[in-house]
């Protein structure tokens, strides 16, 4: 993992030998389904996988929740995290929400699930026992965090940049995800949020290099401050998570995205 800026993926073989760590602790954000059919060894997995609100699905969870919920799965103030999910989506949610309520010891597993079955890995159907909730401390980081507002007094301006990862028909407006109004950003950038992945199986995170190329071929440089938007703040963490890998530090996730600004009257859309 040397040629990423920042050391936020560990690999299979690494969380294979500290499986039994004491301060461990590994999510499987897939839904509960994809965990009961099987999952590694120690896991356990989330009751939302998107971690939102119950109350406003736009957003995430609110401190009180989210610290339930980590002390729910075990994992305290001095845990370590590793979340894995099948698709390389979920994980990257569960890294972004952690950091962003304050607890930044994650680890997102490179491969994830597909990698892990490829490697010929332990699994298990045994569901992960919490003996003990600990205390989960959420402070959270406003920089990390994109409102609708916020987009608004800066869109177009330069030195700010929307990086829209939603899929070609949710960007040109022709799948409309329910929403009242549908298309994108005026000014956005558009790249889905599949091509920071392998093509193949694996679903690994691409080489720093070719990520790299790819952004900046677009105008998504470091210098820049960045905002992620997908539909719901899920891929658009993926692509926080990926900006991260590359040692970017302007970037916030707009956790609303289209569910919110689409369903806006106050919020231009081309």
């Amino acid at each position: 993992m040397a040629d990423y800026a920042r050391a936020e993926l560990v690999e299979g073989s690494w969380l294979q030998e500290h499986l039994d760590d004491p301060d461990l602790r590994v999510v499987d954000t897939d839904v509960a389904a994809a965990y009961n059919r099987a999952h590694i060894p120690g896991s356990v997995y989330p009751i939302d996988n998107f971690l939102k609100n119950p109350e406003d699905r736009r957003f995430i969870m609110t401190p009180e929740q989210f610290a339930a919920e980590m002390q729910r799965m075990g994992i305290g103030d001095d845990t370590m995290v590793v979340a894995y999910d099948a698709a390389g989506t979920t994980a990257g949610r569960m890294w972004w929400a952690l950091n962003y309520y304050g607890h930044s010891n994650v680890k997102v597993l490179n491969g994830g699930w597909n990698q892990w079955l490829l490697d010929g890995r332990p699994v298990t159907m045994q569901a992960t026992k919490v003996s003990a909730s600990k205390p989960f401390t959420p402070k959270a980081n406003p920089e990390m965090y994109a409102t609708a507002e916020h987009i608004m007094e800066q869109l177009e301006k330069p030195g700010f940049v929307v990086l829209d990862v939603r899929s070609d028909g949710e960007w040109d407006g022709s799948v409309t995800r329910g929403n009242k109004r549908q298309g994108h950003m005026p000014g956005a950038v558009h790249l889905e949020w599949t091509h920071n992945l392998s093509d193949d199986p694996s679903k690994r995170w691409k080489s720093a290099d070719e990520l790299k190329a790819m952004f900046e071929a677009a105008g998504v440089t470091p210098d820049k401050e960045v905002v992620t938007v997908c539909q719901g703040g899920i891929r658009a963490a993926q692509a926080y998570f990926t900006l991260n890998l590359l040692g970017y530090d302007k970037v916030r996730n707009y956790d609303g995205s289209f569910s919110d600004w689409g369903n806006r009257d106050d919020t231009p859309i081309v």
